[in-house]
């Protein structure tokens, strides 16, 4: 679940450009789960798959639809949960999980990655994106929220994947350092994300100021903390 390599060493490369990187983007019937406000939806569609987003917030299915018909992308979304994908059997080439698997109930986990192989084709890849939770981001947060058991489970269940079903192609690591003009910048988006989150910073703001200092590198563009991504890309197998 961890990199070998110091985060330092990783190479630096965003989220999008690997999916880019690692997957046969062009004509491919695409679902992307849990897939928030869309950016990354729209990232896929832009780069010619034929993408499908699904998350279980109303708000954000809107959201996402604004900002595709605004990009003048055709990207269908819908209202749903991992668990229960309303899509029939073997009708996507690639399901994605992009910072998500995590998210879905601890106990759902097992059903969400069953429901990702019955909508997968044969031959079809499984894409598993999650944020490595070590470095200055995570550590700097960590007194709001700690996902380490959750993210730590969701592995687990993934590992399970390596049988009868999936093959693993390979798991890479990249760092993907977060930049901020300073500690207000750095509170100013970790409240803009998730805005119920605004009172848990207030409560533990000294101690998570602290931490910023502790953490945080001196750039040119201001304050950079380490953080990385871990991609697992499978394989579904054929009969």
């Amino acid at each position: 679940m961890y990199p070998k390599n110091k985060f330092s060493q990783l190479t630096e490369k965003s989220a999008t450009d690997l999916a880019a990187e690692l997957l046969p983007l062009s004509g491919a019937n695409t679902l992307d789960v849990g897939c928030g406000r869309g950016e990354f939806s729209c990232y896929l569609s832009g780069h010619g798959a034929n993408v499908s987003g699904i998350d279980p917030n109303p708000d954000r299915i809107s959201a996402a639809s604004t900002q595709a018909r605004s990009m003048g992308l055709r990207v269908d979304f819908c209202e749903g949960f991992a668990e229960n994908l309303p899509f029939a059997n073997d009708e996507f080439d690639i399901v994605i999980f992009s910072n998500s698997l995590h998210h879905v109930d601890i106990e759902m986990i097992p059903k969400a990655l069953t429901e990702a192989e019955r909508v997968l084709s044969q031959l079809g890849f499984l894409y598993i994106m999650e944020p490595v939770p070590s470095g200055g981001y995570f550590n700097t947060a960590q007194p709001v929220i700690d996902e380490t058991h959750i993210r730590s489970v969701a592995y687990d269940k993934m590992q399970g994947l390596d049988g009868n079903f999936f093959s693993p192609v390979q798991e890479v690591f990249v760092s993907t350092p977060k930049m901020y003009c300073d500690f207000s910048d750095f509170l100013s988006k970790q409240t803009a994300r998730n805005p119920q989150r605004a009172k848990l910073y207030e409560k533990h703001r000294s101690e998570v100021e602290l931490r910023f200092r502790r953490n945080a590198k001196n750039v040119p563009e201001g304050f950079a903390l380490d953080a990385a991504i871990r991609i697992n890309l499978f394989r579904k197998n054929g009969n």
